[in-house]
């Protein structure tokens, strides 16, 4: 099982980073997890040139070169991300903008989500779910969800958001050995 578990909050050790780790710890340990943290990367979002569309790739040479061969090694990809104004974080969006080339190439990975936020997480749940099946990627379960305030380390009053996640895990391994264990 190879996991790319992107964290996409602009805190590393946030809320929604710590959803995160807990999910992986609860991940079978034939799992080869690789780790991506957006906000150690430099990368900007979609300049819209149009250009991917003749080349069949992003010809804009920033980290997202090394992020798309991460994409592509995954069998299991896991978002992280704070729920920011009602939708994704800043560095989440980016990255989505800039798959737009790849659609279709990241079909049936199975995909999965964590999300941290005050309130008003529909919208951050739509825009993670719509991309993920925009890329007929396999959803076998709604994002674990985290009801938080603004400030690190309130995760810890949410009980129901590890156990969530937990499940969460449990879900992506049923679907894995569903898939590749055939």
């Amino acid at each position: 099982m190879k996991v790319l578990a992107i964290y996409g909050s602009p805190r590393k050790n946030g809320n929604s980073s710590q959803m995160l780790d807990h999910l992986v710890s609860f991940l079978p340990d034939y799992a080869k997890v690789e780790k991506l943290f957006l906000s150690e990367k430099n990368f900007s979002g979609c300049c819209a040139t149009r250009d991917c569309k003749q080349l069949g790739y992003c010809p804009v040479q920033d980290d997202m070169q090394e992020i798309y061969k991460k994409l592509l090694w995954a069998e299991v990809i896991i978002f992280a991300s704070s729920s920011q104004f009602s939708d994704v974080s800043v560095p989440v969006k980016k990255l989505m903008e800039r798959t737009w080339w790849m659609k279709g190439i990241l079909k049936n990975k199975i995909g999965a989500a964590v999300i941290s936020g005050r309130r008003y997480m529909e919208s951050t749940i739509n825009t993670l779910s719509a991309f993920m099946l925009r890329h007929k990627m396999i959803l076998g379960a709604s994002p674990a969800l985290a009801y938080t305030f603004t400030e690190m380390g309130e995760i810890d009053l949410d009980y129901l958001a590890f156990r969530d996640t937990e499940k969460l895990a449990q879900r992506i391994t049923e679907l894995y050995n569903l898939i590749y264990k055939q």
